[in-house]
């Protein structure tokens, strides 16, 4: 009985992850359907879900050409977000030190204060636009000290260069809540 029963929730489990790389995937093709002629990759795009836990992995890059996920990993939100486990509030102000929802189109890589960090360019007007002049970017958390970022998009060491090399070049990276 309980061999069953443990094989029921192994396939229940696995399920739920199938059906959730599915939705995961289609919502990255809709973005992509709606902002892909911004990006110059077309191939791969990244999702954040700050609906998620910061304890949890809310950070997605997929491959849209096979319809795979590719990485996936904890994400970091800004401190003026909240210092909760989710986000509560998002900003494009200088200065607020949160994040910032919306569609954003990767540019260069760069060796900074945070090491090898990718820039970013928000393309909307009303959410993002202002990541250049915030210096908002995705870089390691390694040399951070606490797990809030200041509104950069700062993922665990093991994972940042993977996902720069992964997504630099021009794919878009969509945050939503």
């Amino acid at each position: 009985m309980k061999k069953i029963f443990t094989l029921l929730l192994l396939c229940t489990i696995n399920l739920i992850i199938a059906q959730t790389s599915e939705e995961i995937v289609k919502k990255a093709n809709e973005i992509q359907t709606k902002w892909g002629y911004k990006a110059t990759n077309k191939n791969i795009i990244t999702l954040i879900d700050f609906s998620k836990s910061i304890e949890e992995a809310r950070l997605y890059v997929i491959d849209l050409k096979n319809s795979k996920i590719l990485l996936t990993s904890n994400v970091d939100h800004g401190s003026g977000s909240g210092t909760g486990l989710t986000p509560h509030s998002f900003s494009n102000n200088i200065g607020s030190n949160a994040t910032s929802l919306g569609c954003y189109v990767t540019l260069q890589t760069y060796k900074g204060m945070w090491g090898y960090s990718l820039k970013l360019n928000g393309l909307e007007s009303d959410k993002n636009s202002n990541a250049l002049k915030r210096n908002i970017v995705v870089h390691s958390s390694k040399r951070m000290y606490s797990k809030f970022s200041s509104g950069c998009f700062s993922v665990p060491d093991k994972n940042s260069n993977i996902l720069i090399d992964l997504i630099k070049g021009g794919s878009l990276v969509y945050a939503y809540q």
